[in-house]
């Protein structure tokens, strides 16, 4: 005869307490999730954030390793910042605020948007976190979301974070 008594649920003789530890497990846990290396659609970074002012973007990054102006006429700045030695940062600032963040990084970058897309990723699993868009000119673009992927050799390299649409 045929036991089924895997299916039933584990008896306290059998069962297991897991206890987390709450001295340098606990602190390593909380130091991560307090990270700034959750990249938000629309939004930004903890530290850096759409319409966030100039002052407050230095006083959190510091002074960028290099600044440049776009265009003549656009009023546009570009902040450049190395996070890691994966991953750099360019802010667009127009009129003391940001405008647009730009974020290039490879495979073993420790950023990631809050849906789960990684740099390195394939088109079609950034389109199973973000939905179905046309693939142009190595883009995906979600304006209603504030977010777009550019990609090399197929492979996500960069995401731009601006205002939602």
């Amino acid at each position: 005869m045929l036991s089924l008594s895997f299916l039933l649920p584990l008896t306290s003789a059998h069962a297991q307490t897991v206890t987390i530890d709450n001295s340098e497990y606990r602190k390593k846990v909380l130091k991560y999730l307090a990270s700034d290396f959750f990249i938000t659609e629309g939004l930004g970074l903890q530290k850096v954030y759409i319409g966030q002012s100039t002052e407050q973007l230095t006083g959190s990054l510091g002074e960028p390793d290099k600044k440049k102006k776009q265009g003549l006429f656009s009023g546009l700045v570009i902040y450049s910042y190395q996070l890691d030695k994966q991953t750099a940062l360019q802010v667009g600032i127009k009129r003391g605020q940001v405008q647009a963040i730009a974020i290039a990084g490879v495979l073993a970058s420790q950023y990631t948007t809050i849906k789960g897309a990684r740099f390195g990723m394939p088109v079609h699993e950034i389109i199973n976190f973000y939905g179905v868009k046309p693939y142009k000119n190595n883009q995906l673009l979600y304006s209603s979301k504030g977010i777009r992927f550019d990609f090399k050799n197929n492979k996500l390299f960069v995401i731009r974070i601006f205002p939602k649409r």
